[in-house]
Parts: structure tokens; sequence; C-alpha cells
């Protein structure tokens, strides 16, 4: 039978370190010091990846199929959590196959990419590059169970109290897909009518659609309903506000209406600025969304957005 263990990790973007990507939650020492080792668990070195996670002591190669005296063992899926800023809950980051467990914490390689300051940061996992995935902000959706049944308060489980779960966390990483939540009402599940939109507004917002609802999210199109963006995006306790802006040219720059601004600075961790670039010809889709760290709205591949306020008045 395939094993499984689950590290809870501060919460990161994209765990390279902490230029531009501080962390959040992980307990004590990072609330203390500012970084943790787990800060470099998606960073490659060697081809390979080196994992972190503050386990208090020796994991327990037992439960994972190894012999007393085994130092290490093989073929482990490791699947790596965090609290997610704003919302609550731990959610699946991002995961190692085929991953190397050590029963004691390793030293670095030498000449390893693992150094922050004056300290050499050790692991206890490790896999080849090509066996890793990190998850971005909005594919995070797979939360994991707390307490009875559930990941206790070690920041380490081995998920062999809920097999039901981790068989559909093994099929998950498999084909990309989890069942979806249960819907607090059908009322969610309204099925949108953009097509009064102009043509490039129509198709950024289908553009978006299928992005979200291929990520396993529930659409709601409150574009009639003058909120302050466009559509709901729900999954179990995700509820995220997107703002679709549809452009046809290859450049971002676009408004925002004082309604969508308003609703863009009272609710930034879960406000998204979706913008759809080319939309007509070749579209090509920008999530923005909020960085704690450094007060930006940055996109999953680094453009940080820049905000230029106008006043308007009434004249009579």
């Amino acid at each position: 039978m395939d094993k499984i263990l689950f590290f809870n990790t501060a919460w990161m973007d994209g765990y390279q370190g902490i230029v531009d990507d501080q962390m959040q939650g992980g307990g004590k020492h990072i609330e203390k010091h500012g970084w943790g080792g787990e800060m470099f668990n998606f960073k490659p070195s060697k081809k390979r990846m080196f994992g972190y996670g503050q386990v208090g002591g020796q994991i327990n190669l037992n439960r994972l199929g190894a012999k007393k005296i085994d130092k290490a063992i093989d073929n482990i899926t490791i699947v790596w959590v965090a609290k997610k800023p704003f919302s609550g809950g731990n959610y699946i980051v991002g995961w190692y196959k085929n991953a190397t467990v050590y029963r004691n914490e390793q030293s670095p390689e030498k000449n390893s990419n693992r150094a922050w300051n004056d300290y050499e940061i050790g692991y206890f996992v490790t896999a080849k590059e090509e066996d890793a995935k990190l998850l971005t902000r909005d594919e995070r959706i797979v939360q994991i169970p707390r307490g009875k049944g559930g990941m206790g308060q070690r920041n380490i489980w081995y998920g062999d109290n809920n097999p039901d779960f981790t068989d559909q966390v093994f099929n998950y990483i498999k084909s990309g897909q989890f069942p979806k939540p249960k819907s607090i009402s059908k009322s969610i599940a309204r099925q949108t009518d953009p097509l009064k939109r102009i043509e490039v507004e129509t198709l950024a917002v289908k553009k978006v659609i299928e992005h979200y609802k291929k990520l396993g999210y529930e659409i709601q199109s409150v574009e009639k309903d003058n909120v302050g963006w466009d559509l709901n995006a729900t999954n179990g306790k995700i509820n995220l506000k997107l703002e679709v802006k549809g452009l046809s040219g290859k450049d971002i720059a676009t408004e925002l209406t004082p309604n969508e601004y308003k609703n863009l600075k009272a609710d930034k961790g879960n406000y998204r600025l979706c913008v759809v670039v080319e939309t007509l010809t070749s579209p090509k889709l920008s999530i923005f969304a909020y960085s704690i760290d450094n007060n930006e709205w940055t996109s999953e591949n680094g453009i940080i957005l820049k905000f230029e306020e106008r006043i308007s008045a009434k004249i009579y």
C-alpha cells in the first residue's frame, strides 16, 4: 500500500526563500525570528528538492513501513500543508512524489543553496525536482481535517487514521481533481449570464470561469448586482471575489470603478483581479492577489500592478 506523510508548515507563495515572500504562520520560531527551514522546500538544488518541517524530534518511520534499524525509507508521498491567510484552515500547498524520508534531520550537502544568514538549513525529506509540485495560491483548495480523524497538534500526520481521506489525496495528486464539497445552498450554483456584455468582456469572463471551474470552484455571477466584482468563486470555506477585465491588446492597463476599487481595498485577502489580454486572438489570463509581504498586488508570474488614483466630481 502506498504511504503518505503530511507536514504542516508556514504559508508562502513560492518557498524559494523569504525575499519578497514572507512566511505566514508556522509556529513560534517563525513568529520570533521571521524565518523557518521550510522556506526552501520548493527551491531545487542539483535537480532535487529538500524539504523541512518542524518535526519536534524524530519521524516515526515504522508507521511508514520501515524497520526499527532503518534510518530512511523510500517511495513516500509527502504532502505539504499550511494555514491559509484571511480565510483560515489548513490546505494542501504542494507535494513530493517518490520521496525519501529520514528518521532524523539531515545536514545539507556541500555547496547547496540552503543557507540563510549564518544557518545551514537541514532537511527531513528529499525527492527529484520533477516529482515535486507547488500549487499556486488559488489552486490550494483541498482542506486538511484537524482533530479526530485528522491532523493533530503535531506538525506531521501519517494519515493512517483517515484512509478515506488519504485515498482521496492520492487520487487528487494523480488526477488533479478532488471531490467537490457539498454546496451549502443550491443558490450558489446559479448559472452565469454574461451575454449582454461586449464581446471582449464576455470572452474574458468565460476564460476566468473555465479557469476556476477547472480548479474545483463553484461559480456564481454577480455582474448585474453592482456589488463591486463580477463573480463569486467558492470551494468549501474559500470565498473569492473575482473582478474580470478583458483587454484586446497585450498590455495590462485598465480601470476600476469607484465601487470596484472600494471593495478591492475592503477585502484584500479574498479579492482577485483577473485580467485577460489579447482576448479576441490568443487570450492570456493573469490573476492578481494582494501580497501582505510587500503591500502590493502581484500575479502568480511576478507582475506587480501599479495603481493611479483619480478623483471625480459631480458638477451641475
